[in-house]
């Protein structure tokens, strides 16, 4: 019996032994070429395995590749900072985009912003409204805080997909920020190289959402005026100035269509800065309705164009127009080509040269005459070098040639909406009836021109 103990305990070290090698075999021979040639009759010991296998290396696991997105070609990125009493209508216009949504050719990623819902302090006051100590020290209306979000707040980055039910959002949610100062230019690029490097195109469009004041300036209160521009995040306090606005394009590496749903932003001062990150420049001259952009209207007509950089700006312009003219709403969009800026520039200072030697009394009446937008000392370029003209004959010659540039190589497309902008010719400059703001001079265009010494020359005392 004990004899019979010992051989099965013996044949069970044998097993283990050999099912032992088997497994060190297998290790030791996986993946190589001569695998299929191994004897399972004649296995080496576990000791010649060991020495055998100890100068095979082998390759560490490789990380599998992110399957990167096929290149399209249009990515459309719109920002859209609606921390602020804009709040509500960021879903509306995110279920417009949702109705034409991305296709093979066209991307469209969102980042869209919301403050968190507060009762107001008036709640009986028809729509609500609050007593509120506004970070931008009057120029814009009180908060109201029952505009902004009572479903999500925080920051979110969304690729707009069609969808038709108009009253929810289809888009497929791809990030949750609950912190990001959207009025930072750093965080703006952040967002746009984040959606470069996400959804690769051949062509891109940036589209700034939020209040805008083309160059304005505005006082803070507790710190000296500062050069604003757009993007006002009224949880930090920030806005993107248009300096800064240049300095976001150029270090995400420019973009084939800039545009901005925003009040006031086609000046010449704005295109000036971003001449050379943005071929293409999409705007308004006067203030927006708080609706902004149809991008229903919008997106319908750049996916059944040819798709150039031009034609898209241009279904931008005609869709914006369109959208108000059915409301019976007076609206100013153009579309530029930012290539023109300098060579504008040059005409302009040498027409400045020759203003400077006439009648300044003249020309005032010629600025008080000319088609005005509200709140930022912007009036019509085209309409301003007019006038003057016809009261100062000496300066029409020059003046036609600067017209002839802008409405003939300039201007791509301008569709002023009402009687009130007849004369709206698309590119708006700063023209003050009193005081100049010596935030102009920290301009690119004030830098390099002669238009913020004509200025002030005209409002000196």
């Amino acid at each position: 019996m004990l004899i019979r103990q010992q051989r099965g305990a013996k044949e069970l070290q044998m097993k283990k032994t050999k099912i032992a090698q088997l497994f060190a075999v297998t290790a030791l021979f996986s993946g190589l070429a001569n695998a299929q040639n191994i004897d399972f009759d004649r296995l080496p010991s576990l000791a010649d395995i060991k020495a055998r296998s100890a100068g095979i290396e082998i390759p560490a696991p490789s990380a599998s590749a992110p399957q990167a997105r096929a290149q399209k070609e249009w990515t459309v990125m719109v920002f859209i900072n609606g921390k602020n009493n804009l709040s509500r209508y960021v879903e509306i216009d995110m279920n417009e985009m949702e109705q034409i949504g991305s296709t093979d050719k066209v991307n469209i990623v969102v980042e869209a912003g919301k403050l968190k819902y507060t009762v107001p302090d008036y709640p009986d006051y028809p729509g609500g409204w609050d007593n509120y100590d506004n970070p931008w020290g009057g120029g814009m209306p009180p908060y109201m805080k029952q505009a902004v979000s009572a479903d999500w707040y925080g920051v979110r980055r969304y690729y707009v997909q069609k969808d038709a039910d108009t009253a929810t959002l289809g888009s497929q949610l791809l990030q949750e920020l609950p912190k990001a100062d959207m009025g930072d230019w750093n965080h703006l690029v952040e967002y746009v190289q984040w959606a470069k490097a996400n959804y690769p195109a051949k062509k891109y469009m940036l589209v700034v959402w939020n209040h805008g004041d083309g160059w304005k300036t505005k006082s803070l209160g507790r710190t000296p005026s500062i050069a604003k521009g757009i993007s006002y995040d009224d949880e930090t306090g920030n806005g993107i100035t248009t300096v800064q606005l240049g300095q976001a394009l150029a270090k995400i590496g420019g973009v084939d269509v800039y545009a901005s749903d925003a009040c006031l932003m086609q000046m010449a001062e704005v295109v000036y800065e971003l001449k050379d990150h943005a071929p293409v420049i999409v705007g308004s001259e006067e203030t927006e309705p708080g609706d902004g952009w149809d991008y229903t209207a919008f997106l319908s007509r750049m996916m059944t164009s040819n798709l150039a950089p031009e034609a898209v700006a241009t279904a931008a312009v005609e869709g914006y127009s369109a959208s108000y003219s059915a409301k019976g709403k007076a609206v100013t969009m153009s579309a530029v080509r930012s290539s023109e800026a300098e060579p504008l520039r040059l005409l302009t200072d040498q027409w400045v040269t020759l203003a400077m030697t006439q009648d300044k009394a003249k020309l005032r009446e010629a600025l008080n005459e000319t088609t005005k937008f509200e709140g930022v000392d912007a009036r019509d370029l085209l309409h301003f070098l007019n006038l003057a003209g016809s009261k100062l004959p000496a300066l029409q010659a020059k003046g036609t040639e600067i017209s002839a540039l802008v409405s003939g190589r300039m201007i791509i497309r301008n569709v002023p909406t009402g009687d009130s902008y007849k004369n709206a010719g698309g590119l708006a400059i700063y023209l003050p009836s009193y005081n100049f703001d010596a935030n102009y001079s920290k301009l690119t265009l004030s830098k390099t021109g002669n238009w913020d010494e004509f200025m002030q020359w005209m409002t000196a005392k």
